[in-house]
């Protein structure tokens, strides 16, 4: 008796051990990552499947929206830019707060008029990711949650290049919404997208990814290096549900809800989205590294399907090359990691690790969430003859590293390189000091509505008399920043951001 009493007391503690261990190791290889990723969350595919089913046989999307609605919130932009005119191209990305209401009222103190979005909360300690172009100018940025909880949203960073900003309100054991691989999406399947169009909180819409990696062209006015690589759906989008949630069948986050294509500016059949994997993967960069480590392959070309662009390009170049899937190359920047590879122009790019190319939007969602020095596999052809490049990406100054927080400069933070005024720009404006805008980037300036050719007169107070002002007045700078400048057209425009 002794003996089996003994034997029970071992196996019961083995078996603690054995789960204890078994725990900790799989704790260990499933860690939770920002933004949070985690197959513990997804439901059982039979689950899934009768959850998506009513009674009646209908689609019943119920519990996936009980479980995701509250994770999506209103965003409001408090911007004197729409103080005094309404800009019809504002209806693409967001609801005036008072078109049709209050025309004629003068806005009173502390009542700016803003625009409308939607944000999508991403961890439970107030991460909120949307689009830059919701944000974009705002000198007071508030969140509604769901309940209508009201927050001031401190804005961690934007990247013009994917329209994406995070933001943060200080607030615990928020809802919040899991990422999914949006590379597993496949047309055809199910999605919702729910978000605040016309101000209307928490509305929820259905439809079908329709097609994948769509390039509008949209994002080409803000930056050069624009990264468009859309989910279209014909889940019904409008005004205001910019930086809302586009969510699978598991409820997890598959995109964020950017476009339309329109020209009422009104739903009329498709929505575009920003896949989940690029939003990750600029979010991270913005909360680690306080910009976004973008990388670059280093070639400027055209999509072998457009067959008006493909026939003129044969005529000067006297070649005959059909239209295919693939990304021809035009031209091969000087240092760049395709040119040390030796890449050339000509060549027709067919994929890339083992991912086919089949236009532009795939190669700029393949090497956009790549960082500096990572090496990728290129499949060409050329003169008819397969080959095969081993490339070294750089970013845009040529480097093949990530930099932390503290070895990125205050000027590329605000992405721009400045100028000093000549004697002759002194004398135009009437003034004494001043740095301009030479060219700009991505960063905080252009998310505040400056722009090249701008004038900085003062930073925090600090007259800017020279281009490296800029460095020293926020080296190691932390709190709000204030930055006065004149505008092209001669306007005196005061703006600011928060620097951690």
């Amino acid at each position: 008796m002794k003996k089996i009493v003994l034997y029970i007391v071992l196996s019961s503690i083995m078996s603690s051990i054995i789960t204890i261990a078994a725990y900790k190791q799989y704790a260990k290889e499933e860690p939770l990552i920002f933004p949070y990723t985690s197959a513990k969350t997804k439901l059982a595919s039979s689950d899934t499947s009768s959850s998506l089913v009513s009674s009646a046989g209908f689609p019943d999307f119920t519990r996936i929206v009980s479980k995701t609605i509250h994770a999506v919130v209103n965003v409001k932009n408090y911007s004197k830019k729409y103080n005094n005119q309404f800009d019809p191209f504002d209806f693409f990305f967001g609801f005036p707060d008072d078109f049709g209401n209050s025309r004629g009222r003068k806005p009173q103190k502390n009542d700016i008029p803003g625009l409308h979005g939607s944000g999508v909360i991403i961890s439970p300690d107030g991460y909120i990711v949307t689009n830059n172009h919701v944000i974009k100018d705002a000198e007071k940025i508030e969140i509604t949650l769901n309940d209508q909880r009201t927050y001031k949203a401190k804005l961690i960073g934007t990247d013009s290049s994917t329209d994406i900003a995070l933001l943060k309100i200080n607030e615990k054991n928020l809802p919040f919404i899991y990422f999914s691989d949006s590379n597993k999406v496949q047309v055809g399947e199910w999605v919702l997208a729910i978000g605040n169009p016309f101000d209307l909180n928490s509305t929820v819409t259905a439809g079908i990814i329709s097609a994948k990696n769509r390039s509008l062209g949209i994002l080409r006015g803000e930056t050069q290096s624009s990264i468009e690589s859309f989910f279209q759906t014909d889940a019904a989008v409008n005004p205001g549900n910019s930086g809302g949630a586009l969510i699978n069948a598991n409820g997890e986050l598959i995109g964020i809800n950017t476009a339309i294509s329109s020209a009422s500016g009104n739903f009329i059949g498709y929505s575009f989205a920003a896949p989940s994997n690029l939003v990750a993967k600029v979010i991270q960069d913005i909360k680690k590294y306080g910009t976004v480590q973008r990388a670059y392959l280093g070639v400027r070309g055209m999509d072998l399907s457009k067959t008006e662009y493909l026939k003129a390009y044969n005529q000067e170049t006297h070649q005959n090359i059909k239209s295919q899937q693939g990304f021809l190359i035009g031209d091969v920047f000087e240092k760049s990691g395709a040119a040390d590879a030796g890449l050339k122009k000509g060549d027709i790019i067919k994929s890339i690790d083992g991912k086919p190319i089949q236009n532009i939007a795939d190669l700029s969602f393949i090497v956009g969430i790549k960082y500096p020095g990572d090496k990728v596999k290129v499949n060409i052809i050329r003169n008819k003859q397969k080959k095969t490049f081993n490339v070294i990406l750089k970013d845009f100054q040529g480097r093949t590293k990530i930099r932390t927080k503290e070895e990125i400069t205050p000027s590329e933070l605000l992405g721009a390189i400045f100028d000093p005024l000549s004697q002759e720009c002194k004398k135009d404006f009437g003034i004494g000091y001043g740095i301009r805008i030479r060219e700009m980037r991505t960063g905080r300036l252009s998310s505040i509505g400056l722009e090249e050719g701008d004038i900085i007169l003062s930073i925090n107070g600090e007259k800017m008399k020279k281009p490296n002002d800029v460095d020293r007045v926020l080296k190691k700078y932390s709190g709000d920043v204030t930055i006065k400048s004149i505008k092209q057209n001669g306007q005196v425009y005061i703006a600011g951001f928060e620097m951690n």
